[in-house]
């Protein structure tokens, strides 16, 4: 319940920033046809007399594994999140490394805006776990230099102990 209302509090940030292009999040099992919230068909006309419909679609589309922890919940909708933002900013000129660089701080940002710094610490370790394969190396030789990164991929909690 505590994830559904942090996730719907990023959704309604989102949407009411981004007209025009919606945020849905949905949870769904790999391999799922994912159903688009909102959308019947013949939902503006009595279905008995529709025999078509044509429905312009313009959204951003989280999709997160149905059967995760509310805690890689929260971390992977987070990331996905800051690859939507990136795309945002950067229509059309998409960039793999650049936009994991952006969902890996917007997952710790997130993390800590949220008061879950432990998840931060969790996230920016199984990030590093990664970095051996690409587009993560990129990524995080590209945030050698960012503050965020370095506190939390250092393993130093604020009580000064090392994971």
């Amino acid at each position: 319940e505590e994830v559904q209302a942090i996730l719907q509090k990023y959704v309604n940030v989102w949407n009411s920033a981004n007209h025009g292009c919606h945020l849905w999040v949905a949870l769904a099992y790999p391999g799922d046809a994912i159903t688009i919230p909102d959308i019947t068909f013949g939902m503006n006309k009595d279905p008995h007399q529709v025999a078509g419909m044509n429905v312009r679609v313009h959204v951003q589309l989280i999709v997160l594994r149905e059967d995760m922890m509310p805690e890689s919940l929260l971390t992977t909708f987070f990331h996905e999140y800051g690859h939507a933002c990136y795309e945002r900013v950067h229509p059309g000129a998409f960039n793999e490394v650049d936009s994991e660089v952006a969902a890996i701080c917007s997952s710790l940002e997130l993390c800590v805006a949220e008061g879950f710094e432990e998840l931060a610490y969790r996230e920016a370790k199984s990030v590093k776990e990664i970095a051996a394969n690409e587009p993560y190396r990129s990524a995080v030789a590209k945030l050698a230099d960012n503050e965020l990164w370095r506190k939390y991929v250092s393993g130093e909690h604020a009580s000064g102990q090392s994971s």
